[in-house]
C-alpha cells in the first residue's frame, strides 16, 4: 500500500532499535567531552520539507517475499524529492546497515533531496551481518576458511546470484530487483516528477546516474557496487566494516568501474569497527586526496580530501555502538540546540555540494 507524507519526522518518532552490525542502542556510561568546540552547520534550512513516498517493496513486485524479521510494518522504501531545490539532477540510493530500515535515516535523506538528489532510501535484504559471519575463522596458518566470503555475500546480496553458502538472496530480493521495480513503479505513478531517466530501455537502473550510498554494511554494498558498475558517486558511512584477518583487506575491497575520484567516506574516530575502516578505505585508494580529516575542526572544501571522521559525542554516548551509528543515524547522530545536525556540512560535502562539496576530480593520472 502507497502511503504519502511531507513531515521529516512523521516516523522518526518511533521508538524503536533494530540490531545488526552492533546497532542496538546503548545507554552512555563513558562519555568525554571535546577539547574543541564543534562547528554547527552553516547552510540554511529550506523553506519547505521535501515530497515523501513510503512504499512497501512489495507493492513493486509480488515476487519480493523478504521482510525485517522485526517491526515488518516499518519496512518501506523512503522516497524523497525537493521540488524546488536547484542543484543535482542525480539519484542517490541509500542502504542502511544490518538490521535496520531507511526510516532511521531520515535526517540525512532529506539533506540529500535539498541538494537536488531524487532520494532512495531502499529496503534490501540485511538479515545476514558480514562482520559477524566472515570474520573470525581461520585456518592453522592465519588465514580465513573463505578469503571471499564477505565478497561473496554482498554479492549475492546485490544479484540474487546463487555464490555465497552463507546467505540466501533470490534474484527478486536483491538490490537489484527491488531498485529496478521501484524506479519502475516510481515513474508510473509520478510521471512528473523525472524518476525514468534513472532506468534503461529494458528497465534496469542506469548507473551511471546514481550516486549509492549506505552506512556499515550499506557502505560495503555502496562500494561494491561502485567496483562492479560506473556509478556517479559513492558516499560511505562507518564502512565498509569488515577485517576478516587482522592488517588484511578482503580481496573484494578494491577499486573497479567507478574510480577513486569518486568515492568519499566519514566514519567515527571511536568506532568499534574503525580499525577494519581505516584499512579498507586507503584499499579504494582514497587516501590519494588527501590524509583523513577531522569534520568538526574544518569547514568545506576540507582541503579536498575524501575521508572526513569525527569524534563528535553521540546522542546516546561514547558507549559502543553509538559512535558507529553517528555519522549519519536519526537516533544516534548529534544534533545542535535546533535540531540542526552538526555533522550536515560533512554530509553536504560528501554529496558534492556546490560550489564547494567534494569534487570527483582526479588526482595523478587520469581515470576512467
Amino acid at each position: 500500500m502507497l502511503r504519502v507524507a511531507r513531515n521529516i519526522l512523521a516516523a522518526a518518532s518511533i521508538a524503536f532499535a533494530l540490531v545488526g552490525c552492533q546497532d542496538a542502542t546503548a545507554p552512555d556510561h563513558a562519555a568525554r567531552p571535546l577539547s574543541a568546540k564543534p562547528m554547527m552547520s552553516r547552510v540554511t534550512e529550506s523553506t519547505a520539507p521535501p515530497i515523501q513516498h513510503l512504499i512497501a517493496p512489495q507493492t513493486t513486485d509480488p515476487e519480493i517475499t523478504w521482510v525485517p524479521a522485526v517491526n515488518p510494518e516499518l519496512a518501506n522504501h523512503y522516497v524523497w524529492l525537493d521540488p524546488s531545490a536547484r542543484g543535482n539532477p542525480k539519484l542517490l540510493v541509500f542502504m542502511p546497515g544490518a538490521g535496520n530500515v531507511p526510516a532511521n535515516w531520515q535526517l540525512f535523506e532529506q539533506e540529500a533531496a535539498r541538494l537536488g538528489y531524487h532520494v532512495i532510501g531502499l529496503v534490501y535484504q540485511n538479515d545476514v551481518e558480514v562482520v559477524g559471519k566472515c570474520g573470525g575463522s581461520f585456518n592453522p596458518d592465519g588465514h580465513s576458511l573463505d578469503p571471499n566470503c564477505s565478497g561473496n555475500l554482498r554479492l549475492e546480496v546485490l544479484t540474487g546470484a546463487d555464490v555465497s553458502a552463507n546467505v540466501s538472496v533470490t534474484p527478486a530480493n536483491s538490490i537489484d530487483n527491488r531498485l529496478a521495480k521501484l524506479l519502475g513503479y516510481l515513474a508510473d505513478q509520478y510521471p512528473a516528477e523525472g524518476w525514468s531517466r534513472f532506468m534503461e530501455d529494458d528497465g534496469t537502473p542506469k548507473w551511471s546516474q546514481i550516486a549509492v550510498s549506505g552506512t556499515s554494511q550499506g557502505a560495503g554494498q555502496a562500494a561494491l557496487i561502485g567496483k562492479l558498475r560506473h556509478v556517479d558517486r559513492v558516499v560511505m558511512f562507518s564502512g565498509p566494516p569488515e577485517q576478516r584477518v587482522p592488517q588484511q583487506v578482503d580481496p573484494w575491497i578494491s577499486i573497479g568501474e567507478t574510480p577513486a575520484a569518486k568515492y568519499f567516506a566519514l566514519f567515527h574516530d571511536r568506532d568499534h569497527l574503525v580499525v577494519g575502516i581505516r584499512l579498507n578505505l586507503p584499499a579504494l585508494d582514497m587516501d590519494r586526496f588527501g590524509a583523513p580529516v577531522q569534520a568538526e575542526l574544518s569547514e568545506p572544501p576540507y582541503g579536498g580530501t575524501h575521508i572526513l571522521f569525527t569524534d563528535l559525542r553521540p546522542t546516546l554516548g561514547y558507549d559502543r555502538p553509538n559512535p558507529h551509528q553517528s555519522t549519519a543515524k536519526d537516533t544516534n547522530t548529534p544534533l545542535g540546540p535546533d535540531g540542526t545536525p552538526l555533522l550536515r556540512d560533512a554530509w553536504r560535502y560528501l554529496l558534492g555540494e556546490p560550489p564547494h562539496g567534494g569534487r570527483d576530480v582526479a588526482a595523478g593520472p587520469a581515470q576512467h
